[in-house]
This record gives structure tokens, sequence and C-alpha cells, in this order.
């Protein structure tokens, strides 16, 4: 630890303490999924959520119908629909993570405030 960090750390309250050691932790990424449903866009995350296991459910039932194909042309008609419905699955995916992305970083500009405000304390007591 430095002497920056020393420094803040005496300066700030319990309170401040308390909050800057709960923004400096990593948390789980299951914790950081249930998050993602509780901020303001959450019922965009429920129904991309519900779009994604219908979208899965959707893959498979293509899947097995390209499987059970009789031709060659109804084969790459339901295997185009496969690949289609699985590149919206992975989509859905990726904007989840990417939510949860700046779920953390919101996290970290938080805490950069807090500690930023905590130099303004420091400095203000210094003059």
């Amino acid at each position: 630890m430095s002497q920056l960090d020393q420094a803040l750390r005496r300066a700030l309250s319990p309170e401040d303490l308390r909050l800057l050691d709960e923004l400096s932790r990593e948390e789980p990424l299951f914790i950081q999924a249930i998050k993602a449903f509780q901020d303001q866009h959450r019922l965009i995350g429920y129904i991309g959520w519900m779009g994604g296991f219908g979208l899965f459910g959707l893959a498979c039932y293509f899947a097995y119908r390209f499987i059970d194909a009789p031709d060659l042309r109804t084969m790459i008609l339901w295997g185009a629909a496969t690949g289609l419905t699985v590149v919206a699955f992975s989509m859905i995916k990726l904007w989840f993570f990417m939510e949860m992305q700046k779920n953390n970083i919101l996290r970290e500009v938080k805490r950069l405030e807090l500690q930023i405000a905590s130099l303004r304390v420091i400095g203000a007591g210094a003059d």
C-alpha cells in the first residue's frame, strides 16, 4: 500500500472506508448476473433472457429437423435456420455480458469518485 493510499484511508470516515472496501471487491459472476436484473433496464434483461431461451429451443428444434431432413435441399435450409438462431442466441448472450461489464465499470467509476472526494478532503485539510 502506498503512502497516498494510507493517507486516503486515514482521511476517510468509517462509512466511506466500508463503501470503498465494498466497491473494491470483485463480485462472483453469479452475483453480477443477478445485479444485471436490478438496474433500470431489468425489463429488457428479462425479455432478452426469455428470447434467448426461446431461440435456444428453436435452434435445438431446427437442429433436429436438420438431422432428420430427407434430402439435401431441406437439410441446407434447416442447417441455415439453425445457424441463424444460434447467432441470434449468441448475440443476446453477448449483449447480456456487455451489460454486466457496464455495471462493473460503473462500480469502478464510483470507487474512483470516492477516492477523488477523499483527496479533496485531504487537500483541504492540508491548506
